[in-house]
Protein backbone atom coordinates (compact mmCIF):
# COMPACT_ATOMS: atom_id res chain seq x y z
CA UNK A 1 0.00 0.00 0.00
CA UNK A 2 1.01 4.04 -0.76
CA UNK A 3 1.92 5.42 2.33
CA UNK A 4 -0.33 8.08 1.25
CA UNK A 5 -3.29 5.86 1.14
CA UNK A 6 -4.15 5.69 4.94
CA UNK A 7 -4.08 9.81 4.65
CA UNK A 8 -6.52 9.68 1.75
CA UNK A 9 -8.97 7.12 3.55
CA UNK A 10 -9.01 9.45 6.85
CA UNK A 11 -9.73 12.52 4.25
CA UNK A 12 -12.91 10.08 3.19
CA UNK A 13 -14.21 9.58 6.18
CA UNK A 14 -13.66 13.36 7.05
CA UNK A 15 -15.65 14.31 3.71
CA UNK A 16 -18.53 11.71 4.51
CA UNK A 17 -18.62 13.91 8.04
CA UNK A 18 -18.94 16.86 6.01
CA UNK A 19 -21.29 16.10 3.57
CA UNK A 20 -23.78 14.07 6.13
CA UNK A 21 -24.23 17.30 8.75
CA UNK A 22 -23.84 19.78 5.63
CA UNK A 23 -26.94 18.02 4.52
CA UNK A 24 -28.72 18.22 7.75
CA UNK A 25 -27.74 21.85 8.01
CA UNK A 26 -29.18 22.76 4.40
CA UNK A 27 -32.68 24.16 4.47
CA UNK A 28 -31.84 25.29 8.23
CA UNK A 29 -29.74 28.23 7.33
CA UNK A 30 -28.65 30.13 4.36
CA UNK A 31 -26.46 29.25 1.60
CA UNK A 32 -24.07 31.80 1.96
CA UNK A 33 -24.06 31.88 6.17
CA UNK A 34 -23.80 28.13 6.32
CA UNK A 35 -20.92 28.11 4.21
CA UNK A 36 -19.20 30.73 6.01
CA UNK A 37 -19.72 29.22 9.62
CA UNK A 38 -18.55 25.83 7.64
CA UNK A 39 -15.27 27.65 6.30
CA UNK A 40 -15.01 29.25 9.47
CA UNK A 41 -15.16 26.18 12.26
CA UNK A 42 -12.10 24.65 9.76
CA UNK A 43 -9.94 27.57 9.96
CA UNK A 44 -10.54 27.34 13.73
CA UNK A 45 -10.00 23.44 13.97
CA UNK A 46 -6.72 23.66 11.53
CA UNK A 47 -5.52 26.42 13.78
CA UNK A 48 -6.47 24.13 16.79
CA UNK A 49 -4.29 21.50 15.20
CA UNK A 50 -1.39 23.92 14.01
CA UNK A 51 -1.15 25.52 17.48
CA UNK A 52 -0.89 21.85 19.42
CA UNK A 53 1.83 20.48 16.77
CA UNK A 54 0.09 18.88 14.27
CA UNK A 55 1.98 20.00 11.47
CA UNK A 56 0.90 16.79 9.22
CA UNK A 57 4.20 16.20 7.78
CA UNK A 58 7.93 18.13 7.13
CA UNK A 59 8.39 21.51 7.85
CA UNK A 60 8.35 23.31 4.58
CA UNK A 61 9.36 27.35 4.17
CA UNK A 62 5.90 29.02 3.08
CA UNK A 63 6.56 30.69 -0.06
CA UNK A 64 4.68 33.90 -1.81
CA UNK A 65 3.26 31.29 -4.25
CA UNK A 66 2.64 28.53 -2.35
CA UNK A 67 0.25 31.26 -0.18
CA UNK A 68 -0.98 32.59 -3.52
CA UNK A 69 -2.15 28.84 -4.35
CA UNK A 70 -3.34 27.70 -1.03
CA UNK A 71 -5.56 30.78 -1.14
CA UNK A 72 -7.19 29.94 -4.59
CA UNK A 73 -7.84 26.83 -3.63
CA UNK A 74 -9.53 28.38 -0.39
CA UNK A 75 -12.09 30.07 -2.65
CA UNK A 76 -12.87 27.28 -5.00
CA UNK A 77 -13.58 25.29 -1.56
CA UNK A 78 -15.69 28.54 -0.67
CA UNK A 79 -17.64 28.49 -4.08
CA UNK A 80 -18.01 24.79 -3.87
CA UNK A 81 -19.31 25.15 -0.42
CA UNK A 82 -21.88 27.85 -0.97
CA UNK A 83 -22.94 25.28 -4.42
CA UNK A 84 -23.30 22.47 -2.24
CA UNK A 85 -25.64 23.76 0.09
CA UNK A 86 -27.63 24.93 -2.60
CA UNK A 87 -27.81 21.85 -4.11
CA UNK A 88 -28.70 20.03 -0.92
CA UNK A 89 -31.07 22.14 -0.26
CA UNK A 90 -32.48 21.99 -3.13
CA UNK A 91 -33.45 18.30 -2.59
CA UNK A 92 -30.13 16.66 -4.33
CA UNK A 93 -29.56 13.49 -2.60
CA UNK A 94 -26.51 13.61 -0.37
CA UNK A 95 -24.94 10.15 -2.76
CA UNK A 96 -25.94 12.24 -6.01
CA UNK A 97 -24.66 15.43 -4.93
CA UNK A 98 -21.25 13.95 -2.81
CA UNK A 99 -20.66 12.28 -6.42
CA UNK A 100 -20.92 14.93 -8.69
CA UNK A 101 -19.02 16.92 -6.61
CA UNK A 102 -16.09 15.15 -5.49
CA UNK A 103 -15.89 12.78 -8.69
CA UNK A 104 -16.01 15.99 -10.81
CA UNK A 105 -13.60 17.90 -8.90
CA UNK A 106 -11.51 14.06 -9.62
CA UNK A 107 -12.30 14.21 -13.18
CA UNK A 108 -11.70 17.93 -14.54
CA UNK A 109 -8.05 17.70 -12.03
CA UNK A 110 -7.68 14.34 -13.82
CA UNK A 111 -8.29 15.72 -16.98
CA UNK A 112 -6.82 19.42 -16.18
CA UNK A 113 -3.47 17.53 -14.45
CA UNK A 114 -1.38 16.60 -17.31
CA UNK A 115 -1.35 19.96 -18.87
CA UNK A 116 -0.90 21.85 -15.73
CA UNK A 117 1.46 19.73 -13.54
CA UNK A 118 3.09 17.51 -16.02
CA UNK A 119 1.05 14.10 -14.93
CA UNK A 120 0.93 11.33 -17.32
CA UNK A 121 -1.92 9.89 -18.99
CA UNK A 122 -2.15 6.90 -18.37
CA UNK A 123 -5.12 3.89 -19.96
CA UNK A 124 -5.70 3.22 -16.33
CA UNK A 125 -6.16 7.26 -15.47
CA UNK A 126 -8.46 7.62 -18.43
CA UNK A 127 -10.58 4.21 -17.08
CA UNK A 128 -10.49 5.88 -14.17
CA UNK A 129 -12.57 9.04 -15.27
CA UNK A 130 -14.79 7.25 -17.54
CA UNK A 131 -15.51 5.06 -14.50
CA UNK A 132 -16.20 8.65 -12.55
CA UNK A 133 -18.23 10.10 -15.32
CA UNK A 134 -20.58 7.13 -15.01
CA UNK A 135 -21.06 6.93 -11.07
CA UNK A 136 -22.26 10.53 -11.74
CA UNK A 137 -24.47 9.64 -15.02
CA UNK A 138 -25.77 7.31 -12.49
CA UNK A 139 -26.01 8.55 -9.18
CA UNK A 140 -27.37 11.54 -10.48
CA UNK A 141 -30.45 10.16 -12.70
CA UNK A 142 -31.27 7.18 -10.32
CA UNK A 143 -34.77 9.56 -9.27
CA UNK A 144 -34.42 9.33 -6.17
CA UNK A 145 -34.69 12.67 -4.86
CA UNK A 146 -35.67 14.28 -2.42
CA UNK A 147 -37.86 17.91 -1.93
CA UNK A 148 -36.34 20.93 -1.57
CA UNK A 149 -36.11 21.51 2.38
CA UNK A 150 -37.53 24.57 3.43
Amino acid sequence: MQPWVISAIGGAFGIAVHYLFLRAAAGRINDTLGALVLELTAAVGIALAYALGLRGGPSIAPTHLGIAFAALSGLGISAASILLFAALRRGGPVAATGTIVLGGGVVISALVAPLLFGDVWTPRRAIGVALGIAAMIVLSVDGSHGAEVK
